[in-house]
């Protein structure tokens, strides 16, 4: 069992049995008879832990909650304890008479929807109130930015006032902005943050540059934190739990960062830098 997993089991113990000493299940020996009798008696003692512990892991998304909720039948089955549907209400103040033909069609919809219907709105709510700005950052783009005015930064101008300078001041310089990039071909245009970031001046755009470089680091609009995970997931293997934080950044970089070309003769340099004991001859 995962070190996460027995920490739910400890603690369910701890609050259903304060008095059990024992905060682990024993394993069931098939040869050893003095154990196999011991393991059956604590899981006797500690079945109400257990189950609290195999229905918090069945609401977690984990990899373990079907398993946790094919033993949590099993074991149901066996205590014989059937699933019941609650007795329709005459009045229907407390709850509603919920339509059902089975249990399983019950508890979907008067749990699991409902459950669903409120974790979807409750994201809503969540990014509704930056959808606006960050749908106005993006006409800080050169490509945006040639057909629209300033009225269409507004949004974002308001949310991120603390940073910029006066309105008018930021208002010259978007119009600046939009001139330098009306001169130019639509296809030479940069499409993204990073690439209009690189083309933007510092000295003369200084607050154009500032949006820029938050519509760059917004996390709805980059996915490099989630392309991270995902390559760490193939570098960090249990081969390779042993490696160094310099090393695994190392990789997770070049995993990350494909595009960029690295040329044999910057490696060899960055070896030939480092002190050894052996002279590095080429």
């Amino acid at each position: 069992m995962s070190a996460k997993r027995t920490e739910i089991l400890k603690s369910m113990i701890s609050d259903c049995c304060p008095a059990q000493k024992k905060k682990k299940l024993i394993l069931l020996c098939e040869t050893r008879w003095v154990e196999r009798h011991d393991s059956v008696f604590l899981f006797k003692d500690i079945l109400e832990p257990i189950l609290l512990s195999l229905l918090k892991i069945e609401e977690e998304a984990s990899d373990s909650a079907p398993k946790a909720h094919v033993l949590i039948k099993e074991i149901a089955a066996k205590l014989d304890i059937k699933e019941e549907i609650p007795r329709a209400c005459r009045l229907q103040t407390a709850r509603n008479n919920v339509p059902d033909s089975t249990e399983e069609e019950y508890y979907r919809r008067a749990v699991y929807v409902p459950h669903l219907d409120d974790f979807c709105n409750s994201l809503k709510e969540h990014f509704e109130s930056h959808k606006e700005t960050v749908a106005s950052l993006q006409h800080i783009l050169p490509e945006f930015c040639t057909k629209t005015d300033f009225y269409s930064l507004e949004a974002a101008f308001n949310f991120y006032e603390e940073y910029l300078s006066h309105k008018e001041v930021v208002q010259s310089e978007f119009m600046s902005w939009k001139e330098k990039w009306s001169q130019k071909k639509s296809e030479n245009l940069p499409k993204t943050a990073i690439s209009s970031l690189e083309k933007c001046d510092k000295t003369f755009f200084p607050n154009i540059y500032i949006l820029l470089k938050l519509l760059a680091v917004v996390p709805v609009s980059v996915a490099t934190v989630e392309r991270s995970f995902s390559s760490l997931r193939k570098l960090k293997t249990y081969l390779r739990n042993t490696t160094s934080e310099s090393r695994l950044n190392g990789l997770a970089l070049l995993s990350i960062h494909r595009d960029i070309k690295i040329r044999d003769e910057e490696v060899l340099d960055k070896f030939a830098s480092v002190p050894r004991n052996l002279d590095f001859v080429l």
